[in-house]
């Protein structure tokens, strides 16, 4: 009877034990994971601070606006950049498929974590599914919770973003107003009935350094036209010393359209006849010169031939600043 009763007494203290070894073996398994988190964050803070000195790979403009404040889950907690519509980005690196590393183009701003098209499309996707208000990610420039209105649509509407993709915008829209209400409901209810809606990837990629267009007073090879524009070069020139790059374009970069040069089907018909695909040929080739040029992050002054209104440049891929 007193051996029973001893066994009990093992029994309920080894009972008691185990309880209190799940506690502990938590605990532990909380410690590492906070220390795997805060090893991550000190090995991906380090690398934000080796891409500040790093040159700029390539640069986007966004279609769709971000609050880096709202969900913070960059690799570094209040690291992320918000941007709004239309905005210009510096991309220095990639960190990983989610996250790149780079700054918004504006005097003062600091080098952070920029969502890819990746996690762009998997906040669209999450916000979806849990029925949240998208405005709490997208917000507008304005309002807080405002949406991005045929924007936010076009990006709800697309199955999926390719940072390399550029679309052009809705034709008649201007590069700073979008969204404008221009048009009433039911011609918009018309258009988008009738008409396939465009689908905007969330960034188009432009040139590093957005070159400069000069445009006017009158068409190109008229003597008051080529006199102004070539003083305004040669000053130009001398007042940008070492840090200005002009460069003549004879090909018709206005042929240079997103939806063209990014759509085979497209790009296709306009390659039927041999003179027609050497002429775009010779456009993507004059294109790929200008964004090479905008590498060195020197100021880039195109003397077009053939450009004689800032429409012919509107759904390029240039960005261009246009001297009109």
């Amino acid at each position: 009877m007193m051996g029973y009763q001893g066994y009990n007494k093992l029994f309920a203290q080894g009972s008691a034990d185990s309880n209190y070894s799940h506690p502990s073996s938590d605990l532990s398994l909380d410690e590492e994971r906070e220390a795997l988190r805060r090893e991550t964050e000190r090995q991906a803070l380090a690398q934000l601070e080796k891409a500040k000195d790093k040159p700029v790979a390539f640069a986007v403009r966004t279609n769709l606006s971000y609050d880096g404040t709202a969900d913070d889950d960059s690799p570094v907690h209040g690291s992320a950049v918000s941007f709004n519509v239309r905005d210009y980005l510096h991309i220095k690196e990639k960190y990983d498929n989610n996250w790149w590393i780079g700054r918004i183009i504006r005097e003062g701003s600091e080098v952070g974590f920029i969502p890819s098209p990746v996690k762009l499309e998997q906040l669209r996707l999450q916000q979806s599914a849990s029925g949240k208000n998208t405005s709490r990610l997208y917000g507008g420039k304005a309002s807080s919770s405002s949406n991005l209105g045929p924007l936010s649509e076009a990006v709800t509407n697309s199955k999926g973003s390719n940072s390399r993709g550029s679309t052009p915008p809705t034709p008649g829209d201007d590069s700073d107003s979008i969204g404008n209400g221009k048009f009433g409901k039911s011609k918009e209810k018309k258009k988008t009935f009738f008409k396939k809606q465009e689908i905007l990837p969330p960034y188009d990629v432009v040139p590093s350094m957005r070159p400069v267009v000069l445009v006017g007073p009158s068409l190109k090879g008229y003597e008051v036209t080529d006199m102004m524009q070539k003083a305004l070069f040669d000053f130009l020139k001398h007042r940008f010393e070492g840090k200005v790059i002009i460069t003549r374009v004879s090909a018709d970069i206005s042929l240079a359209k997103r939806s063209l040069l990014n759509n085979p089907n497209k790009r296709a018909l306009m390659e039927r006849t041999a003179s027609r695909s050497s002429c775009i040929a010779e456009v993507q080739a004059e294109i790929e010169r200008i964004f090479e040029l905008a590498r060195t992050l020197q100021l880039v002054v195109l003397d077009c031939d053939t450009i004689n209104h800032p429409s012919q440049l509107a759904k390029t891929s240039l960005a261009p600043i246009i001297v009109f």
